[in-house]
C-alpha cells in the first residue's frame, strides 16, 4: 500500500493505486529460461517453479556486495505487484538480498525486472 506521500506522488501521475488483490500477485516478469542443461542461468534469467512461484537468477553487480558475493548468487522470488509500485514512488528500492539501493542501481529489483 503507498503511504501518503507516495499517493499524492500517484496522483500527479494519475496513477490509480493497486487494489489489494492486485498487488499481492507477482510482477509479471517475462519467462525466459528453461533448465534444458545446455546453458546456465545468466543475470536477470526468470523461471516459474513447480508452485508457480516466479524466481529470477541474480548476479550481484554493484561493489556494495563484493564482500558477500559468492553467497548472493542464486534464484530470487520476484516481489510483487505492491512492492514494485511502492518502489517506483520511493527514493529507494530493495536489491534481492533486502538491502536498500537507489532505484536505478543495477542490483535493484527496478532496474532488474526492466522497469527502468
Amino acid at each position: 500500500m503507498l503511504n501518503t506521500q507516495q499517493q499524492q506522488i500517484a496522483a500527479l501521475f494519475d496513477h490509480e493505486p493497486l487494489t489489494e488483490s492486485e498487488g499481492s500477485e507477482q510482477y509479471p516478469a517475462e519467462i525466459d529460461f528453461w533448465d534444458d542443461g545446455k546453458v546456465g542461468p545468466f543475470l536477470g534469467a526468470v523461471y516459474k517453479n513447480k508452485e508457480g512461484i516466479l524466481r529470477l537468477f541474480w548476479i550481484p553487480q554493484g561493489r556494495n556486495f563484493a564482500a558477500e558475493y559468492d553467497d548472493l548468487v542464486g534464484w530470487y522470488d520476484v516481489p510483487t505487484m505492491e512492492e514494485v509500485e511502492g518502489w517506483v514512488f520511493d527514493s529507494v528500492c530493495e536489491a534481492p538480498s533486502g538491502d536498500e539501493v537507489e532505484p536505478d542501481h543495477p542490483d535493484s529489483w527496478l532496474s532488474l525486472l526492466g522497469v527502468i
